[in-house]
Protein backbone atom coordinates (compact mmCIF):
# COMPACT_ATOMS: atom_id res chain seq x y z
CA UNK A 1 0.00 0.00 0.00
CA UNK A 2 1.09 3.55 -0.63
CA UNK A 3 1.23 6.14 2.14
CA UNK A 4 -1.95 7.90 0.91
CA UNK A 5 -3.79 4.54 0.78
CA UNK A 6 -2.65 3.71 4.32
CA UNK A 7 -3.71 7.14 5.57
CA UNK A 8 -7.21 6.68 4.15
CA UNK A 9 -7.55 3.19 5.65
CA UNK A 10 -6.34 4.29 9.08
CA UNK A 11 -8.56 7.36 9.18
CA UNK A 12 -11.53 5.05 8.49
CA UNK A 13 -10.46 2.69 11.31
CA UNK A 14 -10.13 5.60 13.75
CA UNK A 15 -13.59 6.95 12.87
CA UNK A 16 -15.03 3.73 14.26
CA UNK A 17 -13.28 3.99 17.63
CA UNK A 18 -16.26 5.72 19.27
CA UNK A 19 -16.63 5.42 23.04
CA UNK A 20 -13.52 3.24 23.36
CA UNK A 21 -11.35 6.35 22.84
CA UNK A 22 -11.78 7.58 26.43
CA UNK A 23 -11.01 4.25 28.12
CA UNK A 24 -8.13 3.50 25.78
CA UNK A 25 -6.72 6.99 26.33
CA UNK A 26 -6.77 6.46 30.11
CA UNK A 27 -4.88 3.19 29.67
CA UNK A 28 -2.30 4.86 27.41
CA UNK A 29 -1.78 7.68 29.92
CA UNK A 30 -1.36 5.17 32.78
CA UNK A 31 1.32 3.36 30.78
CA UNK A 32 3.00 6.67 29.91
CA UNK A 33 2.97 7.88 33.52
CA UNK A 34 4.85 4.73 34.58
CA UNK A 35 7.34 4.81 31.70
CA UNK A 36 10.98 5.52 32.71
CA UNK A 37 11.33 8.24 30.06
CA UNK A 38 8.33 10.10 31.48
CA UNK A 39 9.44 9.60 35.09
CA UNK A 40 12.87 11.05 34.26
CA UNK A 41 11.55 13.95 32.17
CA UNK A 42 11.14 17.47 33.45
CA UNK A 43 10.02 19.00 30.15
CA UNK A 44 7.55 16.96 28.11
CA UNK A 45 6.29 17.83 24.65
CA UNK A 46 2.62 16.86 24.38
CA UNK A 47 0.27 17.30 21.45
CA UNK A 48 -3.30 18.58 21.50
CA UNK A 49 -5.17 15.51 20.29
CA UNK A 50 -7.51 15.48 17.36
CA UNK A 51 -10.87 13.78 18.05
CA UNK A 52 -9.50 10.45 16.72
CA UNK A 53 -6.18 10.56 18.62
CA UNK A 54 -5.38 9.36 22.15
CA UNK A 55 -6.11 12.03 24.75
CA UNK A 56 -2.63 12.49 26.22
CA UNK A 57 -3.75 15.67 27.98
CA UNK A 58 -4.88 13.40 30.82
CA UNK A 59 -1.18 13.47 31.80
CA UNK A 60 -1.82 16.90 33.36
CA UNK A 61 -3.66 15.04 36.15
CA UNK A 62 -0.93 12.44 36.69
CA UNK A 63 2.20 14.30 37.62
CA UNK A 64 3.49 17.84 37.65
CA UNK A 65 5.78 18.47 34.72
CA UNK A 66 6.65 21.33 32.49
CA UNK A 67 4.44 20.62 29.48
CA UNK A 68 4.80 22.23 26.09
CA UNK A 69 2.83 22.01 22.88
CA UNK A 70 3.71 22.36 19.21
CA UNK A 71 2.92 25.40 17.14
CA UNK A 72 3.25 25.34 13.36
CA UNK A 73 5.47 28.03 11.87
CA UNK A 74 5.83 27.54 8.15
CA UNK A 75 7.48 24.17 7.46
CA UNK A 76 8.52 23.63 11.11
CA UNK A 77 6.94 23.09 14.48
CA UNK A 78 8.21 24.88 17.54
CA UNK A 79 7.30 24.22 21.14
CA UNK A 80 5.77 26.56 23.68
CA UNK A 81 5.47 26.00 27.44
CA UNK A 82 1.80 25.93 28.38
CA UNK A 83 0.44 26.39 31.90
CA UNK A 84 -2.84 24.59 31.19
CA UNK A 85 -4.44 22.93 28.13
CA UNK A 86 -7.18 25.55 28.19
CA UNK A 87 -4.51 28.07 27.11
CA UNK A 88 -4.57 26.53 23.64
CA UNK A 89 -6.69 27.98 20.85
CA UNK A 90 -7.81 26.74 17.43
CA UNK A 91 -5.04 27.15 14.87
CA UNK A 92 -5.62 29.66 12.09
CA UNK A 93 -4.57 27.07 9.49
CA UNK A 94 -6.93 24.33 10.85
CA UNK A 95 -9.58 24.98 13.52
CA UNK A 96 -9.55 21.30 14.57
CA UNK A 97 -5.96 21.73 15.74
CA UNK A 98 -5.30 23.52 19.02
CA UNK A 99 -1.99 25.26 19.55
CA UNK A 100 -0.37 27.96 21.72
CA UNK A 101 -0.96 31.58 20.81
CA UNK A 102 1.59 33.26 18.56
CA UNK A 103 2.71 35.70 21.27
CA UNK A 104 3.96 33.00 23.65
CA UNK A 105 7.74 32.37 23.73
CA UNK A 106 9.21 29.13 22.46
CA UNK A 107 11.42 26.60 24.21
CA UNK A 108 14.52 25.26 22.41
CA UNK A 109 14.12 21.72 21.11
CA UNK A 110 17.35 20.82 22.94
CA UNK A 111 15.54 21.53 26.24
CA UNK A 112 12.92 18.83 25.64
CA UNK A 113 13.44 15.66 27.68
CA UNK A 114 10.60 13.69 26.11
CA UNK A 115 8.56 14.14 22.94
CA UNK A 116 5.22 12.35 22.62
CA UNK A 117 4.72 11.76 18.92
CA UNK A 118 1.30 11.28 17.30
CA UNK A 119 0.82 9.30 14.12
CA UNK A 120 -1.73 7.53 11.97
CA UNK A 121 0.21 4.26 12.08
CA UNK A 122 3.26 2.73 13.74
CA UNK A 123 5.21 -0.47 13.32
CA UNK A 124 6.59 -2.44 16.24
CA UNK A 125 10.11 -1.27 15.36
CA UNK A 126 9.22 2.43 15.69
CA UNK A 127 8.50 3.42 12.11
CA UNK A 128 5.72 5.99 11.85
CA UNK A 129 3.19 7.22 9.33
CA UNK A 130 2.19 10.80 10.02
CA UNK A 131 -0.47 12.94 8.40
CA UNK A 132 1.80 13.94 5.51
CA UNK A 133 3.28 17.30 6.48
CA UNK A 134 6.66 16.01 7.63
CA UNK A 135 6.63 18.22 10.75
CA UNK A 136 7.51 15.48 13.22
CA UNK A 137 10.11 13.93 10.89
CA UNK A 138 11.94 17.28 10.75
CA UNK A 139 11.60 17.70 14.52
CA UNK A 140 12.88 14.20 15.31
CA UNK A 141 15.83 14.65 12.96
CA UNK A 142 16.83 17.80 14.89
CA UNK A 143 16.26 16.55 18.45
CA UNK A 144 19.02 16.40 21.03
CA UNK A 145 20.61 12.99 21.68
CA UNK A 146 19.24 12.95 25.25
CA UNK A 147 15.63 13.53 24.15
CA UNK A 148 13.46 10.42 24.31
CA UNK A 149 10.65 9.90 21.80
CA UNK A 150 7.53 7.83 22.35
CA UNK A 151 4.99 7.18 19.63
CA UNK A 152 1.42 7.35 20.93
CA UNK A 153 -1.40 5.39 19.30
CA UNK A 154 -4.21 2.91 19.76
CA UNK A 155 -3.57 -0.80 19.19
CA UNK A 156 -5.61 -0.66 15.98
CA UNK A 157 -3.01 1.70 14.51
CA UNK A 158 -0.27 -0.92 14.45
CA UNK A 159 0.59 -2.16 10.99
CA UNK A 160 3.05 -4.89 10.04
CA UNK A 161 4.99 -2.69 7.62
CA UNK A 162 5.19 0.87 6.34
CA UNK A 163 6.77 2.32 3.22
CA UNK A 164 9.84 4.31 4.29
CA UNK A 165 11.65 7.20 2.70
CA UNK A 166 15.09 8.56 3.66
CA UNK A 167 13.60 11.48 5.63
CA UNK A 168 11.31 9.26 7.76
CA UNK A 169 12.31 9.17 11.44
CA UNK A 170 11.66 6.42 13.98
CA UNK A 171 10.56 6.77 17.58
CA UNK A 172 12.33 5.05 20.48
CA UNK A 173 9.23 3.07 21.48
CA UNK A 174 5.46 3.08 21.01
CA UNK A 175 2.85 3.21 23.79
CA UNK A 176 -0.71 1.96 23.30
CA UNK A 177 -3.60 0.98 25.58
CA UNK A 178 -1.98 -2.47 25.84
CA UNK A 179 1.22 -0.93 27.20
CA UNK A 180 4.70 -0.39 25.82
CA UNK A 181 6.05 -1.77 22.59
CA UNK A 182 9.81 -1.28 22.53
CA UNK A 183 11.92 -1.51 19.44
Amino acid sequence: MTKPDLRRALRARLQNLGDARAANSRAIVAALAAHPAFLAAQTVALFAPLPTEPDVELLWEKSPRQFCYPRVTGPQIEFVIVRHPEDLAPAAWNPLVREPAAAQPTIPVADLDLILVPGLAFTRDGRRLGRGGGYYDRLLAARAPHTATLGICFDLQFVPDLPCEPHDQRVDAVVTESGLVAR
